[in-house]
């Protein structure tokens, strides 16, 4: 496997990885690598209950037949903003 090296030009980043791999006992790389993991849970978490109800809704609407769409459905009945 051919070696890849990621630089980590901020100062700040450094000195918390650094920290954080001679607390946790690992590699600069494991920690880096532990991070963006992390990060990228939580960035899906947060999609996932952002648009999940869009897509349910969109899945919901696709199978109505026609005659039951009514263009009412568009607009929030309180506000008649679109939904």
């Amino acid at each position: 496997m051919m070696t890849k090296q990621f630089n980590i030009r901020s100062e700040k980043a450094h000195a918390l990885a650094v920290d954080l791999s001679k607390r946790r006992g690992k590699s600069l790389a494991q920690v880096v690598e532990d991070a963006l993991e992390a990060y990228d849970q939580r960035v899906a978490a947060k999609e996932a209950y952002v648009f999940g109800p869009l897509l349910r809704e969109a899945q919901a609407a696709a199978r109505r037949s026609p005659s039951d769409f009514k263009i009412e459905d568009l607009y929030d009945p309180e506000t008649g903003l679109p939904c």
